[in-house]
């Protein structure tokens, strides 16, 4: 059902440019963030820091000399910063997270980045597990592509307090906004129906020692899979609106454990179907060895039906792995929702082999294939060498 091919062009290791390499210009917009009385970046509390962005549009070269010209800079303001990500806190290149404010320094400065649509809440991705550097952009274009929802971004170079960091992506964080994922958002007081019915978007996700776990389900073999809130955030969601969206899911895993099609409190009531699916045929494309346990989001408006995504951590697909912690998981063959160390809450297994659900799967697939289609052979190569082109003077 995967392409062979991808595996093999995603094999090729690439480096980031050495420090201490002389820099002077660059065809990727630059970041230069210079933190208040050149303070290290922890992991809370965030702290103060200046952003700028050197970009003179698409094509363009960028040259760290712009610094001080106003008309090259996307952005010149104050921004507050963190280092954020669990297993990748491990390496010497961090994740970052920021929002931009105003001079302030407390209130939110929605802005476009980069193109990209105005919001206040960031993300820098060093891709500290993928040595490709193309992983997350390839799978959140595809998701794009298939007329789903995933953060936008843009490769960058980052320099902080004066010291080159490497190549990142710039991204959306998840969260809800008309241009983002496109739910209202639940307050306090929505208690009752309808209001109580969204919107939500809620992960399943390894926990932090201090996150609170909203609910745990199972896997086929047994292995618990924690849910965590993010809307409404988990000091925030009340008694109710936790209830609700707990019994979305538990309805979920009824129905599909039941084979239940009908319309009227069969899984098809519950959930948008062809979005289960694109998150399905994405992650099985890419042989996430991460997708349905780790990083899976969902999402709820209110009236709507529960809808699977964005995707999210796309790092190890495409045959890579945490090798040096003795995994070996992501592979061109069997299925990932069937796969023994991770495979997701058991409704995703019951949804594929339930017949009505894979016929609209092998349906949305062979679709994905046509010509100028996301998965077709030719589109994926070009998306590929696409990347890889942007990036390769940067390596």
């Amino acid at each position: 059902m995967r392409h062979n091919f991808i595996y093999a062009l995603l094999l090729l290791t690439l480096c980031i440019r050495v420090a201490g390499q002389s820099f002077t210009d660059s065809n990727l917009p630059i970041i230069l963030i210079n933190t208040d009385n050149n303070l290290d970046i922890v992991d809370e509390p965030r702290i103060m820091a200046t952003m700028k962005i050197i970009y003179r549009g698409p094509g363009e070269r960028n040259y760290l000399s712009d610094e001080g010209n106003p008309a090259y800079l996307d952005y010149d303001g104050r921004i507050d910063i963190e280092i954020r990500g669990s297993s990748s806190q491990a390496f010497s290149k961090k994740q970052y997270g920021f929002s931009t404010r105003l001079s302030d320094d407390i209130s939110r400065n929605n802005v476009s980045l980069l193109g990209m649509p105005e919001e206040h809440d960031w993300i820098l991705n060093g891709m500290v597990f993928d040595t490709t550097m193309i992983r997350d952009y390839l799978c959140f274009n595809l998701f794009r592509k298939m007329g789903n929802y995933a953060s936008r971004t843009a490769y960058c170079e980052l320099w902080i307090n004066n010291h080159y960091q490497g190549i990142y992506l710039l991204e959306e964080k998840i969260k809800a906004d008309k241009e983002r994922v496109d739910v209202i958002k639940i307050s306090p007081t929505d208690n009752n129906l309808p209001y109580v019915t969204g919107g939500y978007i809620t992960k399943a996700d390894k926990v932090d020692y201090d996150e609170p776990i909203a609910w745990t389900m199972y896997t086929w073999y047994g292995a618990a899979v924690d849910y965590l809130n993010v809307l409404p955030k988990p000091d925030q969601v009340t008694g109710s609106q936790l209830a609700y969206i707990m019994g979305q899911f538990k309805g979920l895993e009824t129905a599909a454990k039941n084979n239940d099609i009908s319309l009227e409190h069969g899984f098809p009531s519950i959930i948008d179907i062809p979005s289960f699916i694109d998150f399905m045929l994405l992650n099985e494309l890419a042989s996430n060895p991460d997708a349905y346990q780790y990083s899976t989001y969902f999402h709820k408006d209110r009236r709507g039906k529960l809808r699977a995504g964005p995707i999210w951590d796309s790092d190890l697909t495409f045959g890579n792995d945490l090798f040096f912690w003795g995994l070996d998981r992501s592979k061109p063959s069997g299925w990932q929702f069937e796969e023994y160390m991770n495979d997701g809450s058991t409704f995703w297994r019951d949804l594929y082999y339930n017949n009505v659900f894979r016929c609209y799967l092998a349906r949305r697939w062979n679709e994905l294939l046509q010509e100028d289609a996301p998965f077709n052979h030719a589109a994926l190569g070009e998306l590929i060498d696409s990347t890889v082109a942007l990036i390769s003077e940067d390596i």
